[in-house]
């Protein structure tokens, strides 16, 4: 049979049990104990091939989903301002709402991720993405807007961690970080159908428009952008749950089938065929109480979370625990901070490079330049808030992720992803201080393509780290609570700016490069991970 480039260790590990599986496994109900063979070993028994490839493109899609439905705010925000009267600090809240709502989705859904299952949390996490997306898009008041991405967020940040937990259990040793980057390349994807979804509705006069109801074309950019995340949940109705959870909650036959199918996918092998009869779970079922220790009331949900969250400041865990979770403020904080504001930042620059061709300009000398017939704002001139340019500035924007993407595909599990996450952390706030510095259009675009890029990689090292250093029954917890607090900073990054980008915005962009890169070398403390199997 294939193992993929699984060693000769687990190779004959499989092998030895499988012959020998009489002496080695006692049935007790279902839930055979006794030795077996360990987890990954049996993931490389199931070979590598069509299964894994449809799991991480389906999480891949979810990734695109979440970056579209954030993503979407960002690139609408101009379009969407007069309709909506919005001033600076109107489209600061507006870019960080969706973040409070992740800040409170991402602990919720994370921890009952680890109670109720991977997948089926996912599944309920994009349809209200989804849902609450398209709702969004018919709304006639900011207020109401807000409301509702709000709820958008919520979804998204419980698809975020749990994605990540349900993903990183189906991969062996030697391919999680692969899978992991690849699917996380997604997230790129995203923000390319954003700007392409713009392209072809925001600059057109489409919709339809009376006196009590509109529904434009910034409207109808809001409703398509929410459709991947609604897709993407119709397809996980097909995937089956992490075997690894299964094993947590003591269901032998039920992960032993999934091993079996994913087998039966990737070699065309009959799953009767499949070596393994028993995979180890001692270990795994000694933490089983934790999760099931619940009860069947509303209030056990939070009970359930508080337990789960306890778990991570146990004595073992509360140092990693600190610093994972420091690195993803450090990391929130300045990426969102600045990125979120730059659809806004390339309009000013593009607006203001139309009237002056051969002007030198660095983006903090421009105050809501709206053009060079008065000052006036384009919500009285009656012109239109975007300029095409911004929009295609936007798409090569997004595109040029791709290199560092695939590097992060085929290098993640030599290098390791603690490397990916120095290094890119370190590199973007070098390049966020530089792109106070620039004066040209150009130069304005390449600095912050080089900022996107690294940074996008980032994010995929802190989840893939957290997958790795943290056991089963609190992995999607972990992710989640990292991802709440990284919410944190990322709120205040983002508000932040809204206040100082017209006053002095000097200041936001120093703190970001500042705290990026502090942030990066903090990632020197934690332990290298490449090739380890997970807990």
């Amino acid at each position: 049979m294939s193992y993929g480039s699984c060693d000769k260790e687990s190779r004959s590990a499989v092998n030895h049990v499988s012959e020998d599986h009489d002496s080695h496994v006692k049935d007790n109900g279902g839930t055979h104990g006794g030795e077996g063979v360990d987890y990954d070993d049996a993931l490389c028994a199931t070979g590598y091939g069509m299964f894994h490839y449809i799991l991480a493109t389906v999480m891949g899609l979810s990734n695109a989903s979440d970056s579209l439905e954030i993503a979407c705010i960002a690139i609408l925000m101009p379009a969407a301002e007069c309709d909506l009267h919005m001033t600076s600090e109107d489209k600061g809240w507006l870019s960080s709402v969706g973040l409070i709502g992740m800040l409170f989705g991402s602990f919720i859904w994370g921890c009952l991720g680890d109670i109720y299952g991977r997948r089926p949390i996912v599944i309920i996490t994009l349809l209200i993405n989804g849902l609450a997306g398209v709702a969004s898009s018919f709304v006639q008041s900011y207020g109401l807007l807000l409301a509702f991405r709000l709820i958008c967020g919520f979804g998204v940040g419980g698809t975020i961690p749990v994605a990540c937990a349900y993903l990183s259990e189906f991969q062996p040793s030697h391919r999680r970080g692969g899978a992991m980057s690849f699917a996380g390349s997604f997230w790129m994807v995203g923000k390319i159908l954003g700007a392409a979804f713009a392209l072809v509705t925001i600059p057109y006069d489409t919709g339809f428009v009376n006196a009590s109801f509109s529904y434009n074309s910034w409207r109808i950019f809001l409703t398509v952008c929410a459709l991947p995340a609604l897709i993407t949940a119709i397809l996980m109705i097909w995937l089956p749950e992490s075997p690894m959870f299964l094993l947590l909650k003591g269901q032998q036959e039920k992960a032993l089938a999934t091993l079996k199918r994913m087998y039966t996918l990737n070699t065309n092998n009959s799953p009767l065929t499949y070596p393994v009869k028993s995979v180890n779970n001692t270990v795994l079922k000694t933490q089983v109480n934790i999760n099931e220790n619940c009860w069947e009331t509303f209030s056990s949900v939070f009970t359930s979370t508080w337990q789960q969250t306890k778990g991570l400041f146990s004595h073992s865990l509360a140092r990693l625990t600190i610093i994972m979770n420091v690195i993803s403020i450090a990391l929130m904080f300045g990426v969102y901070g600045l990125m979120m504001w730059f659809p806004e930042l390339f309009n000013r620059l593009i607006l203001y490079y139309n009237d002056h061709p051969d002007a030198k300009i660095r983006v903090c000398e421009l105050q809501e330049y709206y053009g060079n017939k008065t000052e006036v704002s384009h919500c009285d001139t009656g012109e239109s808030p975007v300029d095409i340019k911004t929009l295609y500035n936007i798409l090569i924007f997004a595109a040029t992720h791709l290199p560092a993407r695939l590097w992060t595909i085929f290098c993640m599990d030599k290098l390791g992803a603690r490397f990916f996450l120095v290094f890119t952390m370190v590199t973007s706030g070098v390049a966020a201080f530089v792109f106070y510095f620039v004066n040209k259009s150009v130069a304005n675009l390449i600095v912050a393509c080089v900022f996107g890029a690294v940074s996008s990689v980032s994010f995929t090292a802190v989840n893939t780290l957290a997958t790795e250093l943290f056991p089963t029954y609190l992995r999607s917890t972990a992710l989640a609570v990292i991802s709440l607090t990284g919410r944190l900073g990322a709120i205040v990054g983002v508000i932040s700016f809204g206040y100082l980008v017209d006053i002095y915005c000097a200041i936001p962009i120093s703190l970001v490069a500042s705290v990026l890169i502090g942030g990066g070398f903090c990632g020197l403390i934690l332990p290298n991970t490449v090739r380890v199997a997970l807990q």
